[in-house]
Parts: structure tokens; C-alpha cells; sequence
């Protein structure tokens, strides 16, 4: 039984509330950064508008017929869209299937519910084809579109849209419902430093310690400082870098790059975000400049923005890691 998480709580009520008014409009874009459950609270909805027996809080039964179909993801009226492979756009075919299953009556009498994660991996032909489905949309149709990068999207697309935001978790949530996941996974680590690590993400914190990146981190940082001094090539270690996945290497480069930035305009300690590694960066920032670190964070931040699209993350890692050795104060 999928659940909401507990800094969801508000929203979770308001768009319960609404659907037993019959009043939820019929496009809804949950919008977060990445770590903060927005898909975990859209799968609870889902499961709870299509379940034939939910619960007084609105939590799905778990074992009625429709609740077994969603476990099994074979609900006939639920139609997932995502991209065939992490990175990749979702084709406009795929986005043209969304409104041949709105065009079917419901099995079930009831909602029909398409789910598309993430939006903003619809390149320019498809976001287009959904735009029509958005502005003739059938009775019971209800479209849910999850988004870490909404400014990607379509104005027109986001207009249609009723965006329910995320916001970061207050700190002793997080904190509690962390910690004993950690615990159970062994895991030695403190959970507010973790926390601040990860932007207050509590998923992408859990994340880290359950497929061990914070070794691997350690292990980047060490390739990267090593660019910095000349030690390594930066093409060698862009090939490695690149092998992470554009959207976690950026977000690792863009933390580093902006605690040098602070470092280097002499913010207090409890400023950095990476405190774990503040003395390689303390000792990397003096052969910067801060013009040098300003240009450099702007170019990661371009190649975040399309991180999930169809950017090339060889080549983009091989642009990042050469700016970045240039870096260097001669």
C-alpha cells in the first residue's frame, strides 16, 4: 500500500478533499526537486482514486481487485508514460497513445488517469501533442505530470495545468523519519549533515546510503580535485564522471562549485552545504578566482537545465571537466 509521506500531509488532505467533492481539475503538475516525494505522493493518489475501497484517511484498501491490478501495474485505467530509458525523451507516439486511451471508455466506470514522469523529458513534438489532449479533456480524465525542472515546460502546457508544489521538508521531519531507515541500514552517518549534503531531500539522502555514493563521492572528488592540479586528464575523468548520470555529476559539480564560491567570499562554516570535504575545497579554493568559479557554475547550470533530456553526458561531461581544469590560477 503506497502512502504519502509526512511533510505531505497538507497537501494530501486539500486534493483528497477535492476529489470527493468531484471538484479536481483535470490536470494536475507536481513540481519539487528531486529527493522530496512527489512521486511517492502521486502514486498514493493514484492509488487511492482508482482503489474500490479506500480507507477513511484516503489511503487505498490494498486488496480489492483494483488495488491488486495497481500492484501488478496492469490497471487498464491507468496509463504510465516515461521515458524508455533514464535520459531519454519521451516520444511524441507515446504522448499520441494518451489520447487514444482517453478516447476508451473507463473499464471501471470511474477516473481514467495518465501519469507522466517527468515532464519535462517531452521534447518539442510531443509536449505539442499533449497540449491538445490539455485542452479538450474528457469526463473523468485526470492527467498527472511530476516535473523537477518545471521552467522547462511549455508556458502553455504549465497555464493548463494546477501546479501543486513541494515544498523542502521542515528539518525535524526529515530527521525523523530518517534516521531509523538509516539505522536499519547500518549506516554511520550524522542525518542533519546528510541532510544539508542532499538540500534537505530526505529521498535522495536515503538514496545515497542505500546504493553507497557517498564512497563514490568521495572517490569524484578526488578525480576532480586531481583535474585541478593537473594530476588527471580531464577527458579520462569526464568518461568516469559521465558514467554517473548527467543529472547527479551536475548536481555534485554545482554544489562543490558554490561552496567554493562562499569559501572564497568568506561565508561562516555552517554556509557550506559539503562540510565532509571543506578542507580539500578550502585548499582548492585558493588557486581560484571568483570571476573563473561565477562562469563556471553558470555552465553547469546550463547543462543541468537538459540534464534529463537528450544531452549528450560524454560530451557534456568532456566541456565541464575542460573549463574546469582551465580553472587553474597559473
Amino acid at each position: 500500500m503506497t502512502l504519502p509521506l509526512p511533510w505531505q500531509q497538507s497537501q494530501w488532505n486539500d486534493l483528497l478533499e477535492r476529489a470527493r467533492s468531484d471538484s479536481l481539475p483535470h490536470a494536475l503538475l507536481f513540481t519539487a526537486p528531486a529527493g522530496f516525494g512527489k512521486a511517492t505522493f502521486a502514486k498514493a493518489l493514484i492509488h487511492s482514486l482508482l482503489c474500490s475501497s479506500p480507507q477513511d484517511e484516503g489511503s487505498a484498501c490494498g486488496s480489492c481487485s483494483a488495488c491488486k491490478l495497481l500492484a501488478a501495474k496492469t490497471h487498464p485505467d491507468l496509463f504510465w508514460v516515461e521515458p524508455e530509458e533514464p535520459g531519454k525523451a519521451i516520444p511524441v507516439d507515446r504522448i499520441r497513445a494518451v489520447g487514444n486511451f482517453f478516447a476508451l471508455k473507463s473499464h471501471y466506470g470511474g477516473r481514467q488517469i495518465v501519469f507522466i514522469d517527468p515532464a519535462e523529458a517531452m521534447n518539442r513534438f510531443s509536449a505539442n501533442s499533449l497540449l491538445k489532449t490539455l485542452e479538450e479533456p474528457t469526463d473523468g480524465a485526470l492527467l498527472i505530470l511530476l516535473s523537477s525542472q518545471p521552467s522547462l515546460l511549455l508556458p502553455t502546457i504549465r497555464s493548463r495545468c494546477q501546479q501543486v508544489v513541494f515544498q523542502r521538508p521542515d528539518s525535524a521531519v526529515s530527521t525523523a523519519w530518517l534516521a531509523p531507515r538509516l539505522s536499519r541500514l547500518g549506516a554511520d552517518v550524522n542525518v542533519e549533515d546528510l541532510l544539508t549534503l542532499c538540500d534537505g531531500a530526505p529521498l535522495r539522502a536515503l538514496a545515497m546510503c542505500e546504493n553507497d555514493s557517498l564512497s563514490l563521492r568521495q572517490e569524484l572528488m578526488v578525480q576532480w580535485a586531481q583535474v585541478h592540479t593537473g594530476k588527471s586528464d580531464p577527458l579520462a575523468t569526464a568518461k568516469k564522471w559521465s558514467e554517473l548520470g548527467l543529472p547527479q555529476a551536475t548536481q555534485w559539480l554545482s554544489s562543490w562549485t558554490m561552496d567554493l564560491i562562499r569559501l572564497k567570499s568568506g561565508a561562516p562554516a555552517d554556509a557550506i552545504s559539503n562540510g565532509d570535504i571543506r578542507p580539500q575545497l578550502q585548499k582548492m579554493a585558493t588557486g581560484l578566482e571568483l570571476k573563473g568559479l561565477f562562469a563556471f557554475l553558470e555552465q553547469i547550470t546550463e547543462y543541468a537545465r537538459w540534464a534529463n533530456g537528450q544531452l549528450n553526458a560524454q560530451l557534456a561531461m568532456e566541456e565541464l571537466m575542460i573549463s574546469w581544469s582551465r580553472q587553474r590560477v597559473k
